[in-house]
């Protein structure tokens, strides 16, 4: 299990973060085709379903799909740049 804090973007301050190209492909495939894409990523990674031994929970799947369908597709394009991009270090210290 993993989150978003401090930063997830590979950056000179964050070495070991996730590269761009990463979130740039998060990009692509949405634009390319919304609906694939909320398919494929609950059926993979964000759920864990792409580990061994784990079976794919197929109504998790589709309830993904369904909230992602009802959302805008702008906000989904511009959340991915505001859970990767954010830099949440300072705010985390005032904690």
């Amino acid at each position: 299990i993993g989150a978003v804090p401090p930063l997830m973007l590979k950056t000179a301050d964050n070495p070991d973060g996730i590269p761009m190209d990463v979130f740039d492909d998060f990009r692509r495939q949405l634009s390319d085709n919304r609906a694939s894409f909320f398919l494929d990523v609950p059926s993979g990674p964000f759920f864990g379903f792409n580990r061994d031994h784990v079976e794919t929970v197929e109504a998790m799947v589709h309830n993904w799909w369904r909230q992602g369908m009802m959302g805008s597709a702008k906000a989904h394009y511009d959340c991915i740049a505001a859970f990767s991009e954010t830099d949440f270090t300072e705010d985390l210290k005032a904690l």
